[in-house]
C-alpha cells in the first residue's frame, strides 16, 4: 500500500468498523482481493476509486448484504459478515444512491417507513408532529407535509439521510451523497454529515466529487483493483495525486502539479460561486507555492481592501484589512501604485516596511513581495507573498504569482461586470415593479405605497416621499415609505420634517419638469446623508419626489431611476384623477336618474291615496243620494285609512330628508329593548301582530337610546316581513346579548328579498311590489337610525325567507351617557 502521507492518527481502543481481507468474486473475477479498513466512532472516511474499483461491492459486504469468499466484517468487535440482520442490529445504516423514496407518499411517511407500528393508528397531526421533531433535531429544514415528488435532489437526499440516521446508527454508509446536486444543496448534505459525526456515528462515504471528498473525511482511502492501495490525510495532500493513485499512476512531479492545480482552478471558478473565486485563487496559489503566508488585495478607490488571505495571523489581518494606495500601503500599495512587482529582499531594510515594522518583527516576517492585479484599466489590486526566510523569490515563483495575478484580475473584472449588469436589472426590475403595481388592479392611492416601497428598495434608500401641491396651497403628502429604524414607521403615510421642507422647497420653485436635484448634508449627528428630489407636473397640481439615502456617495443608477419612477407616478395620478372625474360623472348620473324614478313614484304614491279620499268626499256630498249611517260610517273609514297612509308617507319623506341633511337628532334615554319590540308588535295590525313571535335569551341590558326611533325600526322590519310575503307568513323576532352589544334578528320563512333589493338593499325606492307599498324608503330610514346609535344593520336572504340582524353597542352608548348625550 503507498501512503504519501499519514493519515489522522487513530483514536485509542478498538475501531467500530473493521474490515480484514475481504474476497469476492464473481465467476472467474476478482471484484475485492482482500481489500481492508477500519473506521472509529464520530470518524468520517472516504472511499475514492475509479469505476470497478469495488467500493460497491465493498459497502454491500459491510451492510451483509454480499457474502465474500473470504475475510471479515466486524461492527463493535461482532461479526456481521455476510448477515444483513446483524449489521442492521449492530447499527449499520446505508443510503443507497438511488435513496429508495417513496414518490407517492409525503416527506412524514417516507421517514416513518419501516416504523408504522407505533404510529398506525395515529392521526397525521400526530405524525406529522413526529417528523417535524425528527427532522428539527437533525436541524433539516423539510415540510413534513410536501409529497416527496415536489422536492429537489438536495432535500430528498436529506430525507433519505434523515430517515436513515432516526435510529441513531452507529455506521452510517453514503453512496454518493451528493450526486447530480447543487452547490447550495450539497452544503446542507455536508452540514448534515458533519452533524452526525460530531455526534458521534462513523460516517463511510463514496463519491467521485473529489471537491467533496477533500472537504469532509478525516481520511482518504483509495482502492484500486479491489484493494486499498493508499491511505491519506486530504489537508496534507492533492486532488491530482488522489487521481494519480486511483488510476495506478506514479505521482508525477511539481510541474503536473501546478498544470493541474491550474485547471483545477480554472474548473472550480467556472462553477463556484464569485464571491469565492478570490479565496479559491488565494488557496490554490499558497498550495502552488508551499507553505506560504499571503494576501490579495482589491482597489476600491484609493484604498486597498483585503479580499482573500491564507496562512495570516491576527495582528497582520487587522493591519492588512485596508491599506493606502501609495508608499504608505506597504509593498502591497506600492505595486498597486506602481503597476509592477515590489521585491523587498530583507524588510528590515526596505522603506515599503517602514511602516510596518513592528508587524514584521511580530510576525517573523524577513522578506516579502508584491505583484499588482492588472485589470482592463489599469491596477485593480496587488497578491503580496511573506516569507519568514530573507531573500529574493525564484525567477518561476514570481512568473507563477502573476500567472495567478491574471486569474486574480478576470475575476475582480469579472465581480465589476456582475456589480454593473447588477445595478441596470435592479434598475429594471424596480421600474417593472412600480408599473405593474401602479398599472394594476388595486386602487392608486393604495398601490402608491406598494410603489414607494419597492422605489426605496431599489434606491437602497432610509425614505422616499411622495407629495403634491394644493390647490389652495400648502403639501400635500401622497405616501411615504422609511426603512425600519431609518424613520417613520414605513407603514404609516408619514415623513421626516426635512424631507416635507424639500418636497415643499421644490414644489414652489419653478424647477424643469423631469430634472433630479442632489443635496449633500452632514447633520450633526455625524452621519452623512444624500437627498435626492425631483419635480413633475400632474393633473391635480406640481408633484415631488423626494428620497434619502445614508453616505456620501450616489449610486450610478440612482438619478435616473428616480426620475423614471416620477415618471410612472405621474401618469399613476393622471390615472387617479380621471378614475376620480368618471367616478363623479357616473354617480350624477345615477343620482339623477333615481331622482327621476323617485320623482315619479313618489308622485303616484301621494296620488293615490288624495284621489280616494277625494272620491269618498265627493260621494259623500252628492245632494241627490242620501246615505245611510253603515255606508257614512264605511265611508269616514276608508278616508281616515288613506289620510293616515298620506301621513306616513309624509313622515317618511320627512324623516329621510332629515337623515339626509345631517339634521336628525336622537331623544337617548335608557330603553327596556324588550318593551320596545313589544311595543312595535302593538302598532302593527292585530292580524299582522298574531304571526309575530318575540324571545329574549337571558337578561337583556338595558341600552342608552332613542325609543321612538328604534320603535320605527322595528315597526317597519315587522311590516316588510308580513306585508310583502304570502299571507301566513310567520315572523321570529329574537334578542341576543354580549357584554358589549345586544343583537336583534328579525326572520320570515316568506320567499325572500327580490333580486333588485338584495342587490342593493338600502338604496332608496328599490322594492315596489303594490300600491300599498309605500314610499320604498323603510329600509333606508331603518338603516340611518341604526347608523345614528352607532349599531349595524345587515339584511340576509335566502329561499327560507329574509333575516335583518341589528347589532347595538352596549358600552359606546353608556360612554355617549357620560359625554352628555345628543343635542
Amino acid at each position: 500500500m503507498v501512503a504519501l502521507e499519514s493519515a489522522v492518527a487513530s483514536s485509542v481502543g478498538a475501531p467500530l468498523l473493521e474490515v480484514t481481507g475481504l474476497v469476492v468474486r464473481f465467476g472467474p473475477l476478482a471484484v475485492l482481493n482482500g481489500a481492508d479498513l477500519a473506521l472509529q466512532g464520530g470518524e468520517i472516511l472516504g472511499l475514492v476509486g475509479e469505476n470497478g474499483a469495488g467500493k460497491s461491492t465493498l459497502v454491500r459486504c459491510i451492510a451483509g448484504d454480499l457474502q465474500p469468499a473470504a475475510g471479515a466484517v466486524r461492527v463493535d468487535g461482532a461479526e456481521v459478515t455476510g448477515d444483513p440482520a446483524a449489521a442492521a442490529r449492530a447499527g449499520v445504516t446505508v443510503v443507497w444512491q438511488d435513496l429508495a423514496l417513496c414518490e407517492n407518499l409525503d416527506v412524514t411517511s417516507n421517514l416513518l417507513l419501516g416504523r408504522e407500528d407505533g404510529f398506525f393508528a395515529s392521526s397525521d397531526s400526530r405524525r406529522h408532529r413526529r417528523a417535524r421533531a425528527m427532522l428539527e433535531a437533525l436541524n433539516v429544514a423539510l415540510d413534513p407535509t410536501t409529497p416527496v415528488r415536489a422536492l429537489s435532489g438536495g432535500q430528498r437526499q436529506l430525507l433519505a439521510i434523515a430517515r436513515a440516521v432516526r435510529d441513531r446508527p452507529r455506521l452510517l454508509v453514503l453512496d454518493e451523497p451528493t450526486a447530480a446536486l447543487g452547490l447550495g444543496e450539497s452544503a446542507e448534505v455536508e452540514r448534515l454529515v458533519r452533524a452526525l459525526a460530531a455526534e458521534g456515528t462513523a460516517v463511510l462515504m463514496i463519491s467521485h466529487d473529489l471537491g467533496q471528498m477533500f472537504r469532509i473525511p478525516h481520511r482518504l482511502v483509495i482502492m484500486r483493483g479491489g484493494r486499498r492501495v493508499a491511505e491519506v490525510n486530504p489537508e496534507r495532500v492533492y486532488p491530482d495525486d488522489v487521481i494519480a493513485l486511483m488510476g495506478g499512476r506514479a505521482v508525477s512531479g511539481t510541474a503536473r502539479h501546478q498544470l493541474s492545480r491550474l485547471q483545477h482552478l480554472v474548473d472550480e471558478l467556472t462553477t463556484a460561486d464569485r464571491s469565492s473565486s478570490l479565496t479559491l485563487i488565494c488557496s490554490a496559489l499558497g498550495a502552488a507555492l508551499g507553505d506560504e503566508r499571503l494576501a490579495i488585495h482589491r482597489l476600491d478607490g484609493a484604498t486597498l481592501t483585503c479580499a482573500a488571505s491564507l496562512g495570516l495571523a491576527t495582528p497582520v489581518l487587522e493591519a492588512f484589512a485596508e491599506l493606502d494606495l501609495g508608499p504608505a500601503g506597504g509593498p502591497a500599495g506600492l505595486a498597486a501604485a506602481r503597476g509592477e512587482p515590489v521585491i523587498d529582499e530583507d524588510v528590515r531594510s526596505s522603506l515599503s516596511w517602514a511602516r510596518f515594522g513592528w508587524l514584521a518583527k511580530t510576525a517573523g516576517v524577513e522578506s516579502s513581495w508584491a505583484v499588482p492585479i492588472m485589470g482592463p484599466d489599469g491596477p485593480s489590486g496587488a497578491i503580496t507573498v511573506l516569507r519568514a526566510t530573507a531573500g529574493r523569490p525564484g525567477r518561476d515563483e514570481l512568473d507563477l504569482v502573476t500567472l495567478y495575478a491574471g486569474y486574480a484580475a478576470s475575476a475582480l473584472e469579472r465581480d465589476r461586470l456582475f456589480g454593473e449588469v447588477t445595478s441596470r436589472n435592479r434598475v429594471l426590475e424596480t421600474i417593472r415593479e412600480v408599473l405593474e403595481t401602479l398599472a394594476g388592479p388595486i386602487l392608486v392611492a393604495e398601490g402608491l405605497a406598494i410603489a414607494l416601497r419597492a422605489l426605496r428598495e431599489g434606491l437602497g434608500a432610509d425614505e422616499v416621499v411622495l407629495a403634491t401641491g394644493l390647490r389652495e396651497g400648502g403639501v400635500l403628502v401622497r405616501s411615504a415609505t422609511s426603512a425600519p429604524g431609518a424613520g417613520p414607521d414605513e407603514l404609516l403615510p408619514a415623513a421626516s420634517p426635512r424631507a416635507v421642507a424639500l418636497a415643499s422647497g421644490m414644489l414652489e420653485t419653478a424647477e424643469s419638469d423631469g430634472a433630479v436635484n442632489v443635496r449633500f448634508e452632514h447633520p450633526g449627528d455625524g452621519d452623512a446623508r444624500v437627498l435626492l428630489s425631483t419635480r413633475f407636473s400632474a393633473p391635480a397640481g406640481p408633484g415631488a419626489l423626494v428620497a434619502r439615502l445614508s453616505g456620501e456617495e450616489v449610486p450610478e443608477t440612482a438619478t435616473a431611476l428616480l426620475g423614471d419612477a416620477a415618471h410612472c407616478l405621474r401618469l399613476a395620478l393622471e390615472r387617479e384623477e380621471i378614475g376620480i372625474v368618471q367616478q363623479e360623472a357616473e354617480a350624477l348620473r345615477r343620482s339623477r336618474q333615481l331622482q327621476r324614478d323617485f320623482l315619479s313614484r313618489l308622485s303616484h304614491e301621494l296620488r293615490t291615496p288624495l284621489t280616494a279620499i277625494q272620491g269618498y268626499a265627493e260621494t259623500l256630498l252628492q245632494p241627490d243620494i242620501t246615505w245611510d249611517g253603515e255606508s257614512i260610517a264605511r265611508f269616514l273609514s276608508r278616508m281616515a285609512s288613506e289620510s293616515a297612509r298620506l301621513g306616513r308617507l309624509v313622515e317618511d319623506l320627512l324623516d329621510f330628508s332629515a337623515l339626509e341633511s345631517g339634521v336628525l337628532r336622537l331623544q337617548r334615554d335608557w330603553c327596556d329593548l324588550c318593551l320596545i319590540l313589544d311595543a312595535a308588535r302593538a302598532c302593527l295590525a292585530p292580524e299582522a301582530a298574531a304571526h309575530v313571535a318575540i324571545a329574549a335569551e337571558g337578561d337583556v341590558p338595558a341600552i342608552l337610546a332613542d325609543h321612538d326611533r328604534l320603535e320605527q325600526v322595528f315597526v317597519n322590519l315587522m311590516d316588510n316581513a308580513i306585508r310583502h310575503n304570502p299571507p301566513g307568513t310567520t315572523v321570529r323576532v329574537s334578542v341576543s346579548s354580549t357584554p358589549e352589544e345586544v343583537t336583534v334578528s328579525v326572520a320570515d320563512n316568506g320567499t325572500g328579498l327580490p333580486d333588485a333589493v338584495a342587490r342593493a338593499p338600502f338604496e332608496p325606492g328599490r322594492r315596489h311590489r303594490s300600491p300599498s307599498a309605500g314610499t320604498g324608503l323603510g329600509l333606508s330610514i331603518a338603516r340611518a337610525i341604526v347608523d345614528a346609535h352607532e349599531g349595524r344593520i345587515v339584511p340576509v336572504s335566502s329561499r327560507a325567507g329574509t333575516c335583518v340582524h341589528i347589532t347595538l353597542p352596549v358600552e359606546a352608548a353608556a360612554a355617549h351617557a357620560e359625554d352628555g348625550g345628543d343635542g
